[in-house]
Formats: C-alpha cells, sequence, structure tokens
C-alpha cells in the first residue's frame, strides 16, 4: 500500500508507527501541542506529505483541530477524527484508504 497518515494528538508515536508498518503505511506524527495559538506553518508540512490525517480529538486541543482542519481544507486532503486509541485510529484511516 505504502501510503502516508498525519496523525495529530497524543504521545504513542512509536506504537502508531508500528502499526502503520504492518499495513505498509507510513506515519507522520504531530503531538498536537501548540505554541502561540497554532503550529500551521509544521502542521501544513506534515498534511501536506500525507495521503490522509487523523486528529485524535481526545488528545488535542481546539486550536490545533481548529487549525488542522483549515489546512486540510485548504489541501484538499481527507480529515477524519478518532477519539483515541492508537490501533483504532490507525484502522481507521487503512479503511477509508482501501
Amino acid at each position: 500500500m505504502n501510503k502516508t497518515i498525519a496523525v495529530f494528538g497524543g504521545s504513542h508515536e512509536s506504537t502508531l508507527k508500528k502499526l502503520a508498518k504492518q499495513h505498509g503505511c507510513n506515519v507522520l506524527f504531530h503531538d498536537g501541542k501548540t505554541r502561540n495559538g497554532g503550529n500551521k506553518k509544521e502542521f501544513k508540512n506534515i498534511i501536506k506529505k500525507s495521503d490522509i490525517v487523523v486528529c485524535l480529538y481526545g488528545a488535542c486541543g481546539h486550536v490545533s483541530m481548529d487549525c488542522v482542519k483549515e489546512v486540510c481544507k485548504r489541501l484538499e486532503k481527507k480529515l477524519l477524527f478518532h477519539k483515541m486509541g492508537t490501533s483504532g485510529a490507525i484502522s481507521l484511516c487503512i479503511e477509508e484508504l482501501s
């Protein structure tokens, strides 16, 4: 498959990458923490390189979610939301990419 998933929120980067690799995908990760009201440029660079984006809304602040939403809309990238859980987030993306 070799697709790239951007994940925003949480703290389990290594687990996300391991789970995605089992499905032939790569993960670009950002913990979702923002400085001074957002990291739009940083988010944009990650989103640009991805095929699909998932935001863990249980582990991501509103400012970050709004920023991710705005960038995804502008770059026409598919955005999914998942409450919490690494395996569920990866499964959701794999299902959508299939």
